[in-house]
């Protein structure tokens, strides 16, 4: 007989949304082609719905002097997080996070979602609140904007600060790699990065702006009387191609640290395919740490040291933010910087003794 389970990996969604879906659960919003391909599912594997008719549980109680609301939230990003692979897609991790802590906050408010990508003012007419996911900015003071009640900006810095932000703490994720290496020995150290690439709304292409990682690499070089335009490099985007070009550079032009740190996994992915093919051994001939944990780094030749940004607590924190603002009427703005985490693999070693 089927199970939640197995309609879950028919549908590519998690055992919680079948559960929820097939409940037929009022507060949780799924995407109407998405709840129709889980109902199909169900038939196609002969799944019993009629077991999945349980009571919900009860929503938490307000004051009686505040009432359940009906608000509509708009959600817009630079990037269109459902159609990325959600395994190791930055945003698509955010973004479900996000929604699932939305949907089971258990408050007495129905919320409704408006997706927008690289949307315009217009489109955000008549919301009650909005996230703003990613790379993008706006007018704070244009009419629309003014009129929503509820804002958060993740992994953005809000404009002058008047809205909630959050994002994940880059200043403490290049401090603990660049700390791991110096417990190494390893002080020749390198950093490759890659250029944020901020959208504005309503507004076509994009502005081309320093990565803060880039930020706290250059305040590192600083600290220790070092050149940063000696030590950096920066490509365009964050991709594996990108990382095997500007490493193979820096190998051909003999310039390549013992120790590198690259700003994204992605980059670090491409680093290897450079360095391997210069038959340079990894943990050995150079040390390599990353940034951000992606489900594969475990799984490289040697397991990739790098630094965990905690993605899903980015979502569940800026959840978290909003239904601060909703329910408890906060209406002053935080900047929320989430806590990152050093995972040590195989990929670095102390240097050869002389």
């Amino acid at each position: 007989m089927a199970t939640l389970n197995d309609i879950a990996q028919a549908c590519g969604v998690s055992k919680a949304t079948v559960s929820r879906v097939l409940n037929n659960d009022t507060r949780f919003s799924v995407l109407p082609e998405t709840k129709e391909k889980i109902f199909a599912a169900a038939a196609a594997l002969d799944y019993d719905l009629s077991k999945r008719k349980r009571p919900q549980k009860e929503a938490r109680t307000l004051p009686s002097d505040q009432p359940e609301k009906s608000l509509k939230i708009g959600i817009i990003n630079g990037n269109n997080p459902l159609e990325a692979d959600k395994d190791n897609d930055y945003y698509a991790k955010i973004f479900s996070t996000l929604i699932a802590t939305l949907n089971q906050s258990g408050y007495p408010f129905q919320l409704e979602f408006f997706y927008s990508f690289q949307g315009s003012y217009s489109d955000l007419n008549g919301l009650d609140g909005l996230i703003v996911l990613g790379k993008l900015t706006l007018n704070p003071s244009h009419p629309v904007i003014a009129a929503i009640k509820y804002k958060v900006f993740v992994d953005y810095i809000s404009p002058r600060g008047l809205f909630d932000s959050v994002r994940c703490n880059f200043d403490e994720a290049v401090q603990l790699a660049t700390s791991y290496f110096h417990q190494l020995n390893l002080y020749d150290i390198g950093f490759i990065d890659a250029y944020d690439h901020i959208t504005e709304l309503g507004v076509e292409g994009r502005i081309r702006t320093a990565d803060p990682r880039q930020t706290a690499f250059e305040n590192y070089c600083y600290r220790n009387q070092l050149d940063p335009w000696e030590h950096m490099w920066i490509t365009e985007y964050f991709t594996s191609d990108d990382g095997y070009q500007i490493t193979n550079e820096l190998i051909r032009s003999g310039k390549l640290p013992s120790a590198v740190l690259y700003a994204s996994d992605e980059l670090a992915l491409g680093g290897y395919k450079a360095l391997q093919e210069h038959n340079l051994t990894i943990g050995k001939d150079v040390s390599v740490i990353g940034i951000n944990d992606f489900y594969f780094t475990n799984f490289l030749n040697p397991p990739l040291t790098t630094v965990s940004l905690n993605i899903p607590l980015i979502g569940i924190t800026a959840a978290n933010a909003l239904i601060d603002q909703i329910h408890r009427g906060r209406n002053y703005p935080l900047t929320i910087h989430t806590p990152v985490q050093l995972v040590v693999r195989q990929s670095c070693r102390p240097p050869k003794q002389a």
